[in-house]
């Protein structure tokens, strides 16, 4: 956007030197002068919507948007058809996350019939965020009939499509943008990701190639959009997976400047709080109804009152639901930050004095990372959200344990990894106990043996639904269960079982139901069957908890290593395989061995309430026990270091912890 409007100078009019004096700077990119300048301009004429504009600009340029706002609001309340005042204030609107507002500021500017594709973009972009999917593909639309060779333009749209559940029109909409832009890395992995849900794997060997070709050609430290959550699910060795977080990193951080590091008084006075009680900080986009939250929340009411002080910093929505009440409640103190820019967020977490902050998102939908960028806290950490390295300079440690992140991979993390001693994956005993269910009323054959797949369809690559089928040929009692994510789904799923030789009636469907019921239905499978390169994670947990064994198939990546980190937490690590023909003839047997499934089965369901998977309270002693030695390094002013996996015993000796007065 322009930095001003091009008016004629007005050698003679209130003001004018100081705003051609803000013009100079501006043309220096000086933005702190020119803010300075245009603020003598408004002084000395106040009723000049121009100098508000300006000055408005400017203010948006140096990254303060509430002044952006403050002054853009002045210069419309002055000419309300302010086009770029418009501009300035829909834009600094987006930075705040203030949607609907942001929204309304383009709608005004639309209507002054200004189209501005990069403009309209933007509020095609704060409708997706506001879950009107279809309000932006009309938006895009308009822009693209404006613009039509912009593919940043066509991939949005995908985007809508997407999440309208309109999966082909996604993919239709991103080879477009593919065609304008052939080495666009985004729209590529993006692309793949789509198929991927409806099983449309034509293309999959040549989408991975050329996903590696980009990869590969990027320079280290470059700043890209690569969609790296999409390839944590394609086999691409990991070194790419950690280049594409890397690039990603970097661009989610680059308007980001550190904040002042703390002076030696202040690191004098945080490492006071070893002895009573560190600030933690918690940041997340899922503080709702949500796998996260249902996997933290007993760890967060455990927390509550005792060794750190717990800050939750929310930037998702408020779905009042149960569990959003119950992580509000496990709180000291919850912090909405909707409506914060980055810088503001970063500022508000460094003014409360946080001590360590997680991030439970990484580079997953509804990400942050500019807030951490900004280095607001002595200790930041990745936890729980990304299942791989976030490859950010400003993230000190990732916690996972030996086997999901052994440290002999440890070349694989830009963090240093923090282990627990058990599975990194905290559970509990919150989910609800299965009910009594007839196979007939979850759509299931009464005598089959039943293959439950329930991960995201993205995750399902040809080589685990070719073992599947194998099962199915070998054991003809067999169905293959899978979670209906997509109303484009089912045909392309048949079609790929018929032409593997199973009859496509044996791929069963399992529609969306209650969480309750969800447990109920699931308790009736025989065995679940993971995925590769991405495992089942709370999925996995969710088939233990209902009694169903889980087969896995383990690899080198994070995301890879999870279900047999969980397996192992639930005394059952030999269900995790070596290749894949172990891991087609462990379900064989599964099928056929009478006395093995029953032996399985019982152990889950017998022990359940024992399983160190769920012994909520041991793994808060462990996590407590982890985050002491994380901030014990930084009060003996020593640098983040790979913590090997320690029992609390282990460890030295804690100070007691009191509550400050």
């Amino acid at each position: 956007m322009n930095t001003a409007t091009l008016d004629p100078v007005r050698v003679d009019a209130p003001g004018a030197a100081h705003w051609n004096s803000g013009l100079e700077h501006a043309g220096r990119s000086d933005w702190l002068g020119a803010t300075q300048a245009f603020a003598r301009a408004v002084a000395a004429a106040p009723g000049d919507a121009l100098y508000w504009t300006n000055l408005a600009n400017a203010w948006r340029r140096l990254g303060e948007f509430g002044r952006a706002v403050e002054s853009a609001e002045h210069a419309l309340s002055i000419d309300p058809r302010q086009a770029v005042a418009l501009r300035v204030l829909g834009e600094s609107l987006a930075q705040q996350h203030r949607y609907a507002e942001a929204v309304s500021a383009f709608e005004r500017l639309e209507a002054q019939d200004e189209r501005h594709p990069d403009a309209m973009s933007q509020h095609a972009a704060m409708l997706i965020a506001l879950k009107r999917p279809l309000d932006a593909v009309g938006v895009l639309m308009r822009a693209a009939a404006e613009k039509p060779d912009m593919a940043v333009l066509h991939a949005m749209m995908a985007t809508a499509f997407r999440d309208a559940a309109l999966v082909d029109q996604a993919v239709e909409c991103l080879k477009t943008a593919l065609a304008l832009e052939p080495d666009n890395l985004q729209a590529l992995a993006t692309a793949c990701y789509e198929k991927r849900h409806v099983f449309a794997w034509d293309d999959l060997d040549a989408d991975v190639a050329a996903i590696e070709r980009l990869l590969q050609a990027t320079p280290a430290g470059v700043a890209r959009m690569a969609s790296a959550f999409s390839l944590l699910s394609l086999p691409l060795e990991p070194a790419l997976q950690l280049a594409a977080a890397r690039g990603e990193s970097v661009l989610n951080g680059a308007q980001a400047v550190e904040l002042p590091p703390l002076t030696a008084g202040e690191c004098a006075a945080r490492a006071e709080t070893a002895l009573r009680r560190p600030r933690l900080g918690l940041l997340s986009y899922d503080f709702h109804e949500h796998p996260v939250s249902q996997l933290i929340v007993e760890l967060l009411e455990r927390m509550h009152g005792g060794r750190f002080e717990l800050w939750l910093y929310s930037t998702g929505p408020d779905d009042g639901s149960a569990l959003r009440g119950r992580v509000v409640a496990a709180a000291d103190h919850f912090i909405d930050l909707r409506g914060s820019s980055d810088r503001e967020a970063a500022r508000r977490v460094r003014e409360d004095g946080i001590d360590l902050l997680i991030d439970l998102q990484g580079q997953t939908r509804g990400q942050r990372q500019g807030i951490l960028a900004h280095r607001p806290a002595p200790l930041q950490v990745a936890f729980l959200g990304y299942p791989g390295s976030t490859g950010a300079s400003y993230m000190d440690y990732l916690i996972g344990d030996p086997l999901v992140t052994p440290l002999e991979l440890a070349d694989l993390y830009t963090e240093k990894i923090a282990q627990m001693p058990g599975t990194f994956q905290p559970n509990g005993r919150w989910r609800p106990l299965p009910q009594p269910m007839s196979r007939a009323t979850a759509g299931l054959p009464e005598d089959a043996f039943v293959i439950c797949a329930f991960n995201h369809t993205y995750k399902i690559l040809p080589a685990a639904f070719d073992a599947w089928c194998a099962v199915m040929r070998e054991v003809p009692s067999a169905v293959l269960w899978l979670k209906e994510t997509n109303g484009q789904l089912r045909d392309r799923a048949r079609r790929q079982a018929e032409l593997r030789g199973v009859a496509p009636e044996r791929v069963v469907f399992a529609p969306n139901v209650s969480y309750a019921d969800h447990f109920s239905r699931l308790a009736l499978a025989d065995v679940f069957a993971d995925t590769w390169p991405y495992n089942a994670h709370t999925t996995a947990a969710d088939a233990l908890w209902a009694g169903v064994p889980v087969v896995t198939l383990p690899g080198e990546s994070f995301a890879s290593r999870v279900a047999m980190s969980i397996l192992a937490a639930a005394g059952l690590e030999g269900l995790a395989m070596r290749s894949v023909e172990e891991y087609t003839a462990a379900l064989v047997t599964m099928a056929k061995d009478s006395e093995v499934l029953p032996g399985l089965r019982s152990h889950l369901t017998l022990n359940r309430m024992a399983l160190p998977l769920f012994d909520a309270a041991a793994y808060t002693r462990h996590f407590e026990a982890l985050l002491q030695r994380m901030w014990r390094r930084w009060c003996d002013r020593l640098p983040p270091e790979h913590l090997a996996a320690q029992e609390p015993s282990e460890t030295h000796p804690q100070p007691e912890m009191r509550a400050s007065a």
